[in-house]
């Protein structure tokens, strides 16, 4: 629960305007039951602060995404929290469903400004003003600013195929000390960010659709009957 609700501060964000150590491969279930293997990416020794167009560009026209996930955290100390998969779809501006499939269920739906955070187990929604955080990682998917004028972005090189990005938020706002994202020729492949408490969570994509249509009906939720409402303003 701790770790989804570390990830959950990266979610409330932008919607509305060192070696890095991934779990080791083979330990984590994809949606479906099928075995992915989430890699080791050492970044920080090949530092390259030149070029960073490529994810500029990716952002700058992105409508739409959707693919599974497979999310890992590991805390100030080194331990592993346990991995959590599932899949997500989004469409620029401001609208996502976010499903935590394994181990448990956990819905995180957003549109018109509002998140909705639901645990069945707990009979529990809840409600939450997106506009309240800034400088989110997940704030990159579905803003409409440039990238360039919220993140400070360097080009940090490239490791098992991918071309890496730091972004450091320009407010200094955000719950996270920086953003590393991972690209390769069919867009954003993996993002590694890390709080200000030294606890870093890896993200890696897998199935990946960009620009295809989506189910827009999935960004409609209404609380189900009978279950707890809270809000988080």
């Amino acid at each position: 629960m701790i770790c989804r609700r570390v990830f959950l501060l990266c979610i409330c964000g932008l919607a509305m305007s060192g070696p890095v150590v991934y779990a080791a491969p083979g330990n984590n279930i994809a949606p479906g039951g099928d075995q992915t293997d989430v890699q080791s990416f050492p970044l920080g020794a090949d530092t390259n602060p030149a070029d960073t167009r490529p994810l500029v560009t990716f952002v700058h026209n992105l409508k739409t995404f959707s693919a599974n996930f497979v999310q890992q955290q590991v805390n100030a100390r080194g331990l592993k929290q346990p991995a959590s998969s599932g899949h997500f779809v989004l469409a620029r501006p401001g609208q996502f469903y976010w499903i935590y499939e394994k181990p448990y269920v956990q819905k995180l739906i957003a549109n018109e400004g509002t998140l909705w955070v639901y645990d069945p187990d707990l009979s529990q929604v809840t409600r939450i003003a997106m506009s309240k955080d800034h400088g989110a990682p997940i704030g990159i998917f579905l803003g409409t600013k440039p990238l360039e004028s919220v993140f400070t972005i360097t080009a940090q090189g490239k490791n098992d195929g991918l071309s890496w990005f730091g972004l450091v938020d320009r407010a200094g706002q955000s719950d996270f000390s920086q953003l590393q994202v991972g690209l390769d020729g069919e867009g954003i492949k993996a993002m590694v960010f890390t709080d200000k408490l030294g606890n870093r969570t890896t993200v890696q994509f897998s199935a990946r659709q960009v620009n295809k249509p989506v189910d827009k009906s999935l960004f409609d939720f209404s609380p189900p009957a009978g279950v707890d409402v809270v809000e988080n303003r």
